[in-house]
């Protein structure tokens, strides 16, 4: 019985396929469930598979069982389906896909819509920020060496750093990043995005951001959005006070933080 389990592994990884859930390792081989779980066993003592989630295994070739996890681009997808939730590669995940990340980040993030805990898995780390209403957000599909992954937009990703600031690096880190991003949005984006996420707070502090670093075709894009919405004084920095700093008239914005891009002096 063991036997079979065990060349059930074996066919999945002769097709290409990543994982497999202990129902369908159940159901594709007629094993019985202690059957099952020996195999498992014994394969996850030889570094072979790694359990990602209830019920659900990568299986690893040998370049990836010193990692002890598939890098996170070759199994999110199929690992979302299997959750059944809707999500996205986001904040500087994404950013590195576009070439406006200067080094790999640490944690691979992903947006969802459902909370979800940081997923370790070897040396692999997942962040999950929780946000609503994903139907209406631009993403773009890539090409990965197991199918396809969710990637925001490089306009999105401009929304979401900014909303997400404290776990995009803080300010000087976003607005280097922004800086190379600005590069790949196109303003006919930019514009179809705020016109479905007109929420105020992030679209000043980008177009703040955007206007320092000198990118005005997509800062007064913002801008013109702005002048038609009433708006609150919005920190620069979100956690960080803004009592008593200088308030920018233009974006309604406190600068409650000095902003340093690595590719622009912004003084």
């Amino acid at each position: 019985m063991d036997i079979s389990a065990k060349g059930y592994i074996d066919q999945l990884t002769a097709r290409g396929e990543i994982s497999f859930t202990t129902q369908k390792m159940r159901d594709s081989t007629g094993v019985t469930t202690k059957a099952v779980e020996r195999v498992i066993y014994r394969l996850r003592k030889k570094g072979e598979i790694a359990n990602l989630a209830k019920g659900y295994y990568l299986i690893l070739t040998p370049e990836f069982r010193k990692l002890g996890c598939l890098p996170p681009d070759y199994f999110i997808d199929d690992l979302m389906q299997h959750w059944q939730q809707n999500y996205y590669v986001g904040l500087l995940s994404a950013a590195l896909y576009f070439g406006a990340a200067h080094q790999q980040p640490q944690i691979f993030q992903v947006v969802t819509d459902q909370y979800r805990r940081v997923l370790t898995c070897g040396g692999v780390k997942i962040e999950f920020i929780t946000k609503k209403n994903l139907s209406d957000i631009p993403v773009t599909q890539l090409k990965t060496h197991a199918g396809f992954m969710n990637v925001s937009a490089p306009e999105t990703t401009m929304m979401d750093l900014c909303l997400f600031l404290r776990r995009s690096g803080g300010l000087s880190h976003v607005a280097t990043i922004l800086d190379e991003l600005a590069e790949a949005v196109e303003p006919s984006a930019l514009k179809k995005l705020i016109e479905k996420n007109n929420e105020t707070t992030w679209m000043q502090r980008l177009g703040y951001i955007l206007d320092q670093l000198g990118h005005q075709d997509l800062a007064n894009i913002l801008h013109e959005q702005l002048k038609n919405q009433k708006t609150n004084i919005v920190s620069l920095v979100p956690y960080y006070s803004m009592r008593g700093v200088e308030r920018d008239a233009k974006w309604r914005i406190a600068i409650n933080a000095v902003m340093e891009s690595d590719i622009h002096d912004t003084d």
